[in-house]
């Protein structure tokens, strides 16, 4: 089955932003591929692997040839408001709306190396496009 990510952001000049949620991460380098293969697919300039406890930024850096380096890896303890779900779709459900609600606050409110990067990649995606699941979940 070919790789999907879990949420997209549209934006005016196509992908501009892919999110892989996963509640577990068995093989994160295999991940990691995966969303990385996918962005340069689509031309997608940022890429988030995200878990209950970690997250990975990454950026196609539009090279010859292809490739996508991995910006940082961020504790994501005490950054959520409150336990993630365990549930794999309630836990989509849970990234995509906690990625809506930190878009809308200000930068302070984030952890100075997270926030910074968070200003530099993810915050003119979400602000310029539009934020949605990019597949069907389950109720």
């Amino acid at each position: 089955m070919a790789f999907q990510p879990d949420i997209i952001v549209d934006g005016p000049d196509g992908v501009a932003l892919v999110v892989e949620a996963k509640t577990r991460l068995p093989n994160l380098g295999q991940t990691a591929k995966q969303l990385a293969d996918y962005m340069i697919r689509m031309q997608c300039p940022t890429g988030i692997l995200i878990t209950p406890e970690r997250m990975w930024l990454y950026r196609d850096l539009y090279s010859s040839p292809p490739d996508v380096e991995q910006i940082g890896e961020y504790d994501m303890h005490g950054l959520w408001p409150h336990t993630p779900p365990s549930e794999p779709a309630s836990f989509e459900r849970f990234v995509q709306e906690w990625l809506e609600h930190v878009a809308q606050q200000p930068i302070d409110d984030l952890p100075r190396k997270i926030g910074e990067a968070f200003q530099e990649y993810v915050f003119p995606a979400i602000k310029n496009g539009e934020l949605r699941a990019a597949h069907p979940r389950p109720s």
